[in-house]
């Protein structure tokens, strides 16, 4: 389970590193800005609203997580090295309202090839029950969203066929950027 003293360390080392970094133009890839902070929290009631919204139940470590940072306020760059493309920017870590398109977007495109999404994730040990809902919390990661409110598996789903298993809790997913481990660009 998220304590709010891990998610308070999460965002004061976070922001304290994203301070300190700015972006490295040789390496491919999502980025997030120098100077990048997390919106604030949202309160129980813009949670709730969240649900009712996309229409199914966050898992509490989830919900725990949205009362504490909401995405962030700067978007994040996806950085094409040497290769002489432009930077583009990105939405990265979700928040909400903002980016409740974008959001249901995920949604769906998340759910379009389920049998195949739940076949691959079959292949690595993992089952992904029929009722459980798929919710982006940050590009192509997912938390999963089933009956159990204190599981909080996150999946990286490229697409149906590149799916894996990122953390077998949010807590999980979350440990090595806080310990300046780049596991999903938030460094």
């Amino acid at each position: 389970m998220l304590s709010m003293k891990f998610l308070t360390e999460f965002k004061r080392k976070t922001e304290k590193r994203w301070c300190e970094k700015s972006v490295a133009p040789q390496i491919y890839g999502f980025q997030l800005q120098a100077g990048t902070r997390w919106n604030p929290g949202l309160s129980d009631q813009e949670i709730r609203a969240y649900e009712i919204e996309v229409g199914f139940s966050f898992p509490s470590d989830f919900k725990r997580f949205l009362g504490v940072m909401n995405g962030t306020d700067l978007p994040t760059l996806n950085i094409y090295g040497s290769s002489g493309v432009p930077s583009r920017e990105s939405v990265g870590i979700y928040a909400y309202p903002r980016d409740r398109e974008r959001v249901q977007c995920c949604i769906a495109e998340a759910n379009e090839n389920r049998d195949i999404l739940a076949a691959t994730l079959a292949e690595q040990g993992f089952v992904l029950s029929v009722s459980a809902k798929l919710m982006p919390i940050y590009a192509h990661r997912y938390v999963v969203c089933d009956s159990d409110q204190k599981s909080s598996v996150v999946l990286s789903i490229w697409n149906s066929e590149d799916a894996i298993v990122y953390g077998y809790s949010l807590q999980e997913y979350l440990e090595p950027v806080i310990n300046f481990i780049p596991l999903f660009a938030l460094g």
